[in-house]
């Protein structure tokens, strides 16, 4: 028994049903023959399922190399590690095979057992974390299950996943042998922040201290930054030894709100920089204070200061590009403020401020925000309650454009570049598909006259305009007036909101009264932009048709530049956003500022409510001026016109307007719930969200509905579930290294809101901190498992202590039960093989068992007898025909014999299945 082993050996615990195998047999079926072999094929099968293996000797070997490429192996590691694979494949015994496993978070089967590897190391695992028993389980399922097998794992041996004693086990059950090929963990010496320790939480004003560790693995020197907010506030020069050096910033809490350190080290040796970087949040409680954001400083900040309120100055470029900046801030006001100066990522923190945070926002009008600003398409506009977008509400064309071309002779090709009329054609396109679908679009082409090419239309008619202008050709004189005429003709009758013509010419045109009729048009509104086409265009009398008809001036002189004409020309669709005309704003919502009398307006931003808006009030033509909705878990207030004398005049003379603008400002603004606690348990790369919800008595809030905004290197809601009185929990999976703010809102069953905020960082993975190798764990691997700590690429393709190899004999047992199996099946399925089985066993037993009775005797004699009788000295005179007598005599008393033996035996049987 010592050489045969079983792999599943709990298996063996199925013999316990062959008892009732036995019972249930022999109620169904009568033979005995068929239950005997249900039995043995049964045993077969349990046998098989225990995985046998026996013992032989000689036999190839299959060696598995496990190299970790987590993040603790440095770049020189890596191609020492390589190199040992490849030299040792190389001098592996003929028919030895080997395969190839990479590993780090997670193991992959880079290459089969192969007698012909290629080691071509492509696979790259995870590197954030080391998963040595993921490593091992993935090389046991590579290795067959025919000959000697061996697992050589190259590693620093710090696992952090905590799966080795799991697959430990699978491997000795196996009889796998485990070496290993130690890599030194980091890059030598290294100098590397092990932790930034600071308070979860303090009060404004309060002192405290953030504590950067640094972890030297031999004497260095190295420079440490912390900044706050991108302000440095601490600078040191390090000089290390071996060991750890603890380096504290004495702080005070300036202002209420999350507060986000980032420690950074630069040294001299180490090759690894993601060690180098650490961060902490510190959650500072105190009055909420606001933000005012604007190119210059207006009216509205001096009204907001006397309503109270703790309002600070920011520029545009001081707002913060992530969430986590807006330490305690409950609301932001941008007062006319352009989207041109924030970058994506401040729009994309302001937003997620509002929803993610709970933050407030409100947005005042002027001539640089909104549509005019380019909000349109950005994070900022989708935080606000309004929508630049307005195609759906015009009853009329916001925009009415007439491309004036010029298709004289001198807009001809000449050589190998392209024609002026072609460039021309290709600015005309570039501005059509700027137009929106109501918009009306037209186009006169002149030499010596001017026609309609396409008649004002429809922009959404595009196709057929685009058709049109293609089919110009270029012949003849020049005369700009008449074209220029010719669009002013329609122009001073259309209804559009902005009337706009562009000319696309060459300037080498016929004198004429340009100015009068340009500067006729621009007092009626109606715009004239020109774009000079060609190298040898008069650009003068082109600025000029550009200056006196209130546009602006382009030059094209290849493809290239007409995409500046697109950019450029896109303010007129902007422009027609402007509304300027006296009104009263009319109340059309109550809740929010219904209980006050409005002074005039004299213009705002055209702009769309969106579907789960609130509009407060609105224009003459129906259009928002004020609006408000709830964004995610914060609120955001749309103010359409302006805080400044332009629009706004008699508003900001009002004696109610602190009121007004003070009553927006906290209505948005964020407040804490003291109701509301964050506990935020950090796990690995996740963490789990705690939120304890109790009264001011002590007792639990239950029934909340409660929801976690989580806001940094990555944006997630994650709802929390009641797991106990006033305690709800949620799990965050996968998170990147960084800073991050989470901010729980729950809600009980009257809508009432209570919100907390907290913060915690993910460092960088633990594989960057761990600097030498761990023999410890290396050592009970191969003690375990009957292998060695190697270092010579021979040692890891020697072959097995004893040359012993273990073979796999399941099948074989499979094999006997399925034999056995159809034998029962055929002896159950077909009587006559039963019966007959059955008769002969019988007749064989009566024979043994029963002694000849006299009849027997008797029969025996007369045999003899008549044998003699036929065969002794027969008379040379008897006849033939009495010698066939007497045959026929013997053979009637044989037949006789024979049948009476049938017979007694049929009894028999009767009588022991009856029995």
């Amino acid at each position: 028994m010592n050489g045969l082993r079983f792999g599943l050996p709990i298996a063996l615990v199925l013999f316990v049903i062959l008892p009732v195998v036995v019972v249930v047999g022999r109620r169904r079926s009568p033979s005995r023959l068929a239950l005997g072999l249900r039995l043995a094929a049964l045993a077969l099968v349990i046998t098989a399922l225990a995985s046998p293996t026996v013992a032989g000797h000689g036999g190839d070997l299959t060696i598995i190399f496990a190299v970790d490429r987590s993040a603790s192996i440095a770049a020189t590691q890596r191609r020492a590690a390589e190199e040992y694979v490849r030299s040792a494949a190389a001098q592996r015994r003929r028919g030895d095979r080997v395969g190839l496993v990479t590993f780090g978070a997670d193991a992959l089967v880079e290459e089969a057992p192969s007698s012909d590897p290629q080691l071509a190391f492509a696979t790259q695992p995870a590197p954030h974390a080391t998963d040595i028993g993921r490593a091992i389980q993935a090389a046991l399922s590579a290795l067959p299950s025919e000959g000697a097998g061996r697992i050589v794992l190259l590693t620093d041996g710090n696992d952090n996943r905590g799966g080795v004693d799991d697959a430990l086990a699978l491997a000795r059950n196996a009889g796998v042998e485990i070496s290993a090929v130690p890599l030194q963990a980091g890059a030598g010496s290294d100098v590397l922040i092990d932790d930034v320790v600071a308070p979860a939480e303090v009060r404004v004003g309060e002192q405290y201290t953030v504590t950067v560790a640094v972890v030297a693995t031999a004497p260095a020197a190295a420079e440490l930054t912390v900044t706050s907010g991108g302000t440095v506030i601490g600078h040191r020069y390090l000089d290390l030894q071996a060991g750890h050096t603890i380096v504290s910033f004495p702080q005070v809490a300036r202002a209420n709100g999350l507060v986000h350190y980032v420690a950074s080290l630069t040294a001299t040796s180490g090759e690894i920089t993601a060690n180098k970087h650490g961060e902490a949040v510190v959650m500072v409680r105190g009055a909420p204070v606001v933000w005012y954001v604007a190119q210059q400083p207006g009216p509205l900040l001096q009204l907001l200061a006397a309503a109270g309120l703790q309002v600070r100055v920011l520029s545009p470029q001081a707002l913060p590009s992530t969430s986590a900046g807006y330490r305690g801030i409950a609301a932001v006001i941008c007062d006319d403020l352009p989207a041109a100066r924030l970058s994506p990522a401040q729009m994309a923190a302001l937003r997620d401020f509002v929803g993610g945070v709970g933050g407030g926002l409100v947005a005042v009008g002027g001539l640089s925000s909104f549509g005019v600003g380019e909000y349109g398409g950005t994070p900022l506009e989708e935080a606000l309650p309004v929508t630049m977008d307005m195609r759906h509400r015009l009853a009329i064309p916001t925009m009415a454009i007439i491309l004036v071309i010029d298709s004289s002779g001198s807009m001809g090709a000449y050589g190998p570049q392209p024609g002026k009329l072609d460039l021309v054609k290709e600015a005309a396109q570039s501005v059509i598909d700027l137009l929106r679908e109501d918009d009306v679009i037209g186009v006169v082409s002149f030499d010596q006259e001017a026609r309609w090419v396409a008649p004002p239309t429809a922009a959404r008619n595009r196709d057929q305009v685009l058709d049109q202008i293609s089919r110009l050709q270029a012949g003849g004189g020049t005369d700009m007036h008449r074209g220029l005429r010719l669009a002013y003709e329609y122009l001073h009758r259309s209804q559009a909101r902005l009337r706009h013509e562009i000319v696309l010419s060459d300037g080498l045109t016929d004198p004429a009264d340009f100015r009068g009729l340009l500067t006729k048009m621009s007092q009626e509104k109606i715009t004239t932009s020109s774009v000079a086409v060609g190298t040898d265009a008069d650009l003068g009398l082109m600025q000029d048709v550009a200056r006196w008809g209130g546009g602006r001036f382009y030059a094209t002189r290849d493809e290239a530049t007409i995409p500046q004409i697109v950019t450029a020309e896109a303010f007129i669709a902007s422009r027609a956003q402007i509304i300027e005309e006296n009104f009263t704003p009319r109340v059309r919502s109550s809740g929010l500022v219904d209980d006050l009398s409005f002074p005039g307006l004299r213009g705002y931003l055209a702009a769309a409510p969106k579907p789960s808006a609130t509009v407060h009030l609105v224009s003459a033509q129906d259009d928002p001026i004020l609006a408000s909705w709830q964004y995610g878990l914060g609120r955001a207030v749309a103010f359409t016109s302006d805080a400044t004398g332009r629009w706004g005049a008699d508003w900001m003379r009002w004696s109610e307007a602190g009121r007004f603008w003070s009553r927006l400002v906290r209505w948005v603004s964020r407040s804490e719930s003291d109701d509301l606690q964050i506990v935020i348990d950090r796990k690995g790369d996740g963490a789990i969200v705690i939120a304890e919800a109790v009264t001011a008595a002590g007792l639990p809030l239950d029934g909340l509905e409660v929801e976690a905004s989580v806001t940094g290197p990555i944006r997630a809601r994650v709802p929390l579930l009641q797991t106990a009185p006033g305690r709800y929990d949620g799990r965050l999976d996968r998170l990147v290294t960084g800073a991050y703010a989470v901010t729980v809102s729950a809600r009980d069953g009257a809508g009432r809101a209570h919100l907390a905020t907290s913060g915690f960082v993910i460092p960088y993975s633990p594989e960057l901190k761990d600097l030498t190798v761990n023999r410890s764990l290396l050592s009970r691997l191969t003690e375990a498992t009957g292998g060695r700590v190697l270092e010579d690429p021979r040692a890891a393709i020697a072959p097995p202590r004893g040359s012993a190899a273990r073979t796999t004999t399941w099948p074989l047992f499979a094999a006997a039960a399925l034999g056995l199996f159809a034998t029962e099946i055929a002896v159950r399925r077909v009587p006559a093989i039963t019966q007959y089985v059955s008769a002969l066993i019988t007749a064989g037993r009566a024979r043994i068992r029963r002694p000849p009775s006299a009849a027997d005797v008797d029969a025996a004699r007369q045999y003899e007898q008549a044998d003699q009788w036929t065969f002794a000295q027969p008379d040379p005179r008897a006849s033939d025909s009495m010698q066939q007598a007497a045959r026929l005599y013997i053979a009637r008393l044989k037949a006789a014999h024979k049948g009476d033996l049938k017979r007694r035996g049929n009894e028999t049987t009767q009588e022991q299945d009856s029995d």
